[in-house]
């Protein structure tokens, strides 16, 4: 058995400069990526500033503090 040759590092880089088509499709999908992180990172923050909420309202008034 004869090892898979391996693909130039930069081929991918090379087919989206010179392919609109497969341009578009890797732009498309890199954006759909960026704006699911951004709001993941959206929910972490929110997850955790509603976690500081509470405790500040522990530590403060000994109350739970709403729950969520």
């Amino acid at each position: 058995m004869n090892p898979k040759p391996h693909p130039h590092p930069l081929a991918e880089l090379v087919r989206i400069e010179s392919d609109p088509a497969y341009r578009s499709l890797f732009c498309t999908e890199l954006d759909a990526a960026i704006q699911d992180r951004f709001a993941d990172r959206a929910a972490v923050v929110a997850e955790v500033q509603a976690a500081a909420d509470r405790l500040r309202a522990l530590l403060l008034h000994g109350e739970p503090g709403p729950s969520t």
